[in-house]
């Protein structure tokens, strides 16, 4: 399988939706919705520590640009509700390693958002055009063992825990856990999605 991308090109971020959500690109306007969850202590507990103010801005900025398509470089979309039109998270990914074809997604949601599903359907649509647009042949994600709605998304949605790391990143002054999880691309395409 190859990758129908070139390693760092300018991508225009897509549009994407389903039923009940919609991705795009971030705006500046965005910034205070996206400053509530992105600086919520209990929110960022599994994930990184809260950021400044600044650097809450340039996450916003980076996410209403082109996607940068260099290894390493996070690239997403907000997600917002159908209903409404509330943004209540974002959806990320970055080439994790090009020669080997693999991608890896996060995403972060409100807590407003929280057990409707919502994450998983975000991350189903950038799967589906990471897969299919891009030609990616593994997505990965990672999380905290302790974040267990992040792993029951990752479940969700096909994928195989493949590693447990011990002590593996220090987040502010504590060592924390790691499990990593992967999804084939012919996985996701047999199983029809």
């Amino acid at each position: 399988m190859a990758m129908k991308i070139e390693l760092n090109e300018q991508h225009l971020a897509p549009a994407l939706s389903s039923k009940n959500i919609y991705l795009r690109p971030a705006t500046k306007a965005d910034y205070p919705v996206i400053k509530v969850y992105r600086q919520d202590p209990e929110n960022c507990r599994y994930i990184r520590p809260p950021e400044s103010d600044e650097e809450t801005m340039e996450i916003v900025m980076q996410l209403s640009k082109p996607w940068n398509l260099a290894s390493g470089h996070w690239n997403g979309l907000v997600i917002c509700l159908q209903e409404d039109d509330t943004l209540v998270g974002e959806v990320v990914f970055r080439i994790e390693d090009w020669e080997h074809q693999r991608a890896e997604i996060g995403y972060r949601l409100s807590e407003k958002a929280a057990g409707r599903g919502i994450c998983t359907e975000a991350a189903n649509l950038l799967i589906d055009y990471i897969i299919k647009e891009l030609g990616f042949f593994k997505i990965v994600a990672k999380c905290d063992p302790r974040n267990i709605s992040s792993y029951r998304v990752m479940e969700k949605l096909g994928f195989k825990r493949e590693a447990f790391f011990k002590d593996h990143y220090l987040m502010g002054d504590e060592w924390t856990d790691q499990y990593d999880y992967g999804l084939l691309a012919s996985n996701w395409q047999e199983n029809g999605k």
